[in-house]
């Protein structure tokens, strides 16, 4: 029996494939919370991130959501012992409407 295969068929098949392979991927079963140790000297001073986000104006629909997920984060983390277990994480908050000048000045 010989079928032929042009490209449009293999180019599905592989499209196909790939589907099936990523899906098994993200489907396959993974250990929880594995702990990994760190290496070498870890500092244990604070560990500063920055979040630019609109806090004020009608972008803050979209900000004021966003620094809320990032602030709780930051403090799940930092409730299981911080970043790689002894750093705190502190969060430094500006907002972007400030203008270019006022971004700028705040980085």
């Amino acid at each position: 029996m010989s079928v032929s295969v042009d490209r449009r068929r293999f180019v599905s098949s592989v499209g196909l494939a790939a589907a099936v392979g990523a899906g098994a991927y993200v489907a396959a079963p993974r250990g929880a919370g594995a702990v990994v140790t760190p290496k070498g000297k870890i500092p244990n001073t604070p560990f500063k991130v920055g979040h630019m986000t609109f806090t004020s104006g009608p972008g803050a629909y979209l900000g004021a959501p966003a620094l809320k997920g990032h602030t709780l984060a930051a403090d799940e983390i930092n409730a299981e012992g911080g970043f790689l277990g002894t750093r705190k994480i502190v969060t430094i908050t500006a907002d972007e409407a400030a203008g270019v000048d006022g971004n700028v000045k705040e980085l």
